[in-house]
């Protein structure tokens, strides 16, 4: 199957975030190691819109809520209302991946009932709230696995105190869409997002603004070389 028949399912996540006495929280699950896409990953929960669910919805964003709301409760249990959520931007699988999503980002506030998690130790294995500025530091320590748009979607949340202010702050946020171009520079990877001037030709040494993410043996770098890239970056408010 080459890339151009390679089908893009449409699926919805939520960043779920909690106040505590640790300050903002958020809700990661690990994904089973075995499963083919995304094994051993941390996430935020969320799945694939069902077919049904787009059939009923009046609009793609419509499906999008309501699958999201359903793969919640499936994933650790818990319910969320449609309208609590906030959407923020959508990323799409880069070409050359063998499973291709486009994924619509919510966020939304949870309260007591957010201790109440339950998992299915089948396609997820574990999960932990953890503040917003910790799994940035765990997952530079190493000791979480996570992609580009998760990264992102912390270190741009990190920036808040409270769970209403970041719910806030991204409602009144311009929402994007990303969909990652893949290269290599000098052997290692390199996701090259709209801006950089390698974007269109998929080409990392084109001189000009930078609109990146390298990984390097340290981790993931995210880099935003200012207004030249003409679009907000993706890790701050």
């Amino acid at each position: 199957m080459t890339d151009s028949t390679i089908p893009i399912r449409l699926a919805g996540t939520a960043v779920l975030l909690r106040d505590s006495a640790e300050g903002l929280e958020t809700l990661l699950l690990r994904r089973n190691a075995k499963l083919a896409f995304a094994g051993g990953v941390w996430v935020f929960p969320g799945g694939a819109i069902e077919p049904s669910e787009l059939e009923a919805a009046g609009t793609e964003d419509e499906a999008a809520r309501t699958a999201t709301v359903r793969e919640v409760h499936e994933e650790c249990g818990l319910t969320v209302a449609e309208d609590s959520l906030v959407h923020f931007c959508n990323w799409t699988t880069p070409i050359g991946e063998k499973r291709r999503f486009a994924t619509w980002f919510f966020a939304t506030q949870v309260g007591q009932c957010s201790e109440d998690i339950f998992i299915d130790g089948s396609e997820i294995h574990e999960f932990r709230w953890l503040s917003l500025r910790k799994s940035m530091a765990l997952y530079h320590l190493g000791e979480l696995t996570l992609m580009p748009p998760t990264y992102l979607a912390i270190s741009l949340i990190s920036h808040c105190e409270t769970a209403k202010s970041a719910c806030d702050m991204l409602a009144a946020r311009q929402s994007f869409n990303v969909t990652p171009r893949l290269c290599k520079l000098d052997g290692q990877m390199v996701c090259l997002y709209p801006g950089d001037a390698g974007y269109e030709l998929n080409d990392p040494l084109l001189a000009g603004a930078r609109h990146r993410t390298l990984f390097t043996p340290k981790g993931m770098e995210y880099a935003h070389s200012g207004e030249d890239v003409g679009v907000a970056p993706m890790d701050k408010p």
